[in-house]
């Protein structure tokens, strides 16, 4: 890996360990909706992804099930 590459993830895990896990995640779910609210495209392909995943795992239980 490069050096820059090695700077972004200990700067993560100084955040991480800064901030604690759940503040942490939250704050990188809260700027994801504000980029995905940002442009009508990114809002249709975040949907277009949920119901491909939401697919997916109803196929896989339904699999599991038998």
């Amino acid at each position: 890996m490069g050096l820059v590459t090695w700077i972004i993830v200990g700067v993560m895990i100084l955040a991480i360990i800064g901030l604690g896990w759940q503040v942490f995640v939250s704050g990188v779910f809260k700027g994801a909706e504000k980029i995905i609210g940002s442009s009508p495209e990114l809002k249709n392909i975040t949907l277009k992804a949920k119901q491909y995943i939401v697919n997916i795992t109803k196929n896989t239980s339904q699999v599991l099930k038998r």
